[in-house]
């Protein structure tokens, strides 16, 4: 036969009214500069007490007032017998709480006075999440839980641990069994018990008489048998759970709650610690140059992940546990909503819903040479750029020219007519069509191609009447073209030798496509490698239209942000980079080429600056 064993207060005392009185907590630091005192503790833990009805308490009102009357100086070095004795309390509750790292923890001591050198009868331990903000409330919603589990039965434990295994709540479960345990002392359970079959007790009407009651109900019943000194109920009681198909589980309930909930406790950290691994990986992602992956959709999945957790039927959790949850879910979602809050110095962009990243880049200075095929180095001059702006990471892609053009739903015919003859729809080469969808052949991520000077300035207009009714826009900044100043200063990336790599050319196949290593068309976007600043495609692939006006002439004096000339004699705008139809000479950083401002090409495509209005 199983037996049950019970260990913790014995029954003499379970019998009576316990008398107590409440000392002073101790309190951490944190707790105090917070203005949470000891007594402030033990007045709220001395109502909790009384709210239960299962105590006589000593108020602290009289425990004052028995203190003064003796000329005795109370405070928390006073020992807890010393007090009882004083006061005339059988225990005395004491204990202490700390704030760190937003968890509460207050720790709950039951001393028996009578006992030697005021020994812990029982100890209750519990930890909250809080903050700063919440303190006393959670505080209070700690001693009340605290004060109810010390005026539990030994019965009422049995029972609510057998539900709160029935619902999953694994280590609510646990926390009732272990106070089971020591509530309970049964010296002699087995002799008790053995007694039934020693005396041929008759235990059918015992059976019959707690049929109705719960496992607890029974315990309870037979603790009060035995405080009465009524062995033989007892026995037969005892004898009865013992036999049950309940009681003979009992063990083997607690070890189940036990690994219930270590197994809870064990899904939770790992789908916490996915979350944040997901999440600090969206904060490296954000910061990081050459970024693979989208720190909004890490975000995005980390936070959907958290919240099926939160809606699983088959998963209890406690308040902490989900407060917890909740409280990263928002750090989480505050992230998410800082990478579309507008552009930050020195910190990535994602324009949403266009889903256009820009990289940050920060004022400086570089050389103007020639465009010939050896740069002479000799003579030049120096461009300062001295204000921040972000340049997009890639070309503009077909598909967001497309989200573009489909989201100009107000525009009249005569509007559509002066957006839509910018492009060159009838092309094979034009990734897209009149009814703004992608070509056969042609790809979200192609660059976009055929497309005017013009076409590219009012995708420019559109994207900041976007941004700006948005309030994501700095002040004085737009999305425009970028001057050549900037185009060639971003594409350097720091360097001064012919390419952004370096004077090797043998190298231009692991950056661009060019008439080397291309096809009949551009290479999809972000193929080839980085510069070192993180931007692609800044060499070949196509031609790149800059916001300047072209004349044949470089610069020939040190300048700061300049933005071209006024006009030119030809109607012609600057392009750089070269396309994946140029030669080696075309490719070079200082290298420049000019077209129409009406017209477009097939290896034509342009970038977006998010830079100081001009």
């Amino acid at each position: 036969m199983l037996c049950l064993c019970f260990v913790g207060l014995s029954f003499s005392l379970m019998a009576e009214v316990k008398i107590m009185a409440v000392h002073n907590f101790n309190v951490s630091s944190q707790l105090e500069k917070m203005d949470v005192s000891g007594w402030w503790i033990s007045e709220k833990m001395e109502n909790e007490l009384a709210q239960t009805g299962k105590f006589r308490i000593v108020t602290r009102a009289r425990i004052a007032r028995v203190l003064k009357e003796r000329n005795i100086s109370s405070g928390p070095s006073m020992q807890a017998e010393a007090l009882g004795k004083i006061v005339g309390a059988r225990f005395i509750v004491t204990g202490q709480a700390d704030f760190s790292g937003n968890k509460l923890i207050v720790v709950a001591n039951i001393i028996d006075v009578d006992r030697k050198a005021g020994e812990i009868l029982d100890s209750y331990d519990l930890s909250l999440y809080a903050s700063k903000d919440n303190i006393k409330v959670k505080l209070v919603e700690a001693l009340k839980t605290l004060a109810q589990r010390m005026a539990m039965t030994p019965g009422e434990c049995l029972d609510g641990g057998l539900k709160m295994l029935d619902q999953g709540a694994y280590t609510q479960a646990v926390e009732a069994f272990r106070d089971l345990d020591r509530r309970m002392k049964i010296q002699n359970i087995d002799t008790l018990t053995a007694m039934v079959k020693q005396k041929n007790l008759n235990t059918a009407a015992i059976e019959k008489h707690i049929a109705s009651m719960s496992p607890g109900e029974a315990l309870d019943l037979g603790i009060e048998h035995v405080n009465k000194g009524e062995q033989d109920q007892a026995a037969m009681i005892f004898s009865v759970l013992q036999n049950s198909k309940m009681a003979k589980r009992i063990r083997d309930l607690m070890q189940l709650a036990r690994e219930g909930e270590k197994k809870n406790q064990e899904t939770l950290r790992n789908t916490i610690a996915e979350a944040r691994r997901k999440y600090e990986n969206a904060i490296i992602s954000r910061n990081e140059k050459d970024r693979r992956k989208d720190p909004a959709a890490l975000c995005d999945e980390a936070v959907t992940a958290l919240r099926a957790f939160l809606s699983n039927p088959g998963m209890f959790i406690g308040n902490d546990e989900r407060t917890a949850i909740a409280d990263l879910i928002n750090e989480i979602e505050a992230f998410r909503n800082q990478l579309f809050a507008g552009p930050a110095a020195e910190r990535g962009w994602i324009v949403p819903d266009v889903n256009m990243e820009f990289v940050p880049v920060g004022p400086g200075a570089f050389s103007v040479h020639s465009a010939a095929a050896v740069e002479d180095r000799e003579s030049s001059c120096t461009v300062k750029i001295t204000r921040p702006f972000w340049i997009g990471k890639y070309e503009v892609t077909a598909g967001q020219f497309m989200y573009y053009l489909k989201s100009q739903n107000g525009l009249d015919r005569n509007q559509r007519f002066a957006v839509d003859k910018e492009i060159a729809f009838d092309r094979a080469s034009c990734p897209l069509t009149k009814t703004y969808s992608l070509k056969r052949g042609f790809e979200r991520n192609s660059p976009m191609t055929d497309v005017s000077w013009n076409g590219a300035r009012n995708f420019c207009d559109w994207l900041t009447a976007v941004e700006r009714a948005a309030g994501r826009l700095p002040e004085g900044y737009v999305y425009r073209l970028p001057t050549e100043a900037e185009w060639e200063y971003s594409c350097r990336s720091g360097s001064d030798k012919a390419f952004s790599f370096g004077d090797d050319a043998g190298k231009l196949g692991d950056y661009a496509w060019f008439r080397s290593n291309g096809s009949d068309k551009p290479g999809l976007r972000g193929e080839k490698k980085p510069n070192a600043w993180g931007i692609f495609d800044m060499h070949g692939n196509v031609w790149e239209w800059c916001n300047d006006w072209y004349i044949e002439k470089q610069l020939s004096v040190n300048v700061e942000d300049p933005r071209g000339p006024a006009g030119s004699p030809n109607n012609t705008k600057v392009l750089k980079g070269g396309s994946y139809r140029s030669s080696v000479g075309d490719l070079m950083s200082s290298a420049r080429y000019n077209f129409g401002y009406k017209q477009s090409r097939n290896n034509i495509g342009f970038r977006v600056v998010c830079a100081p209005e001009l």
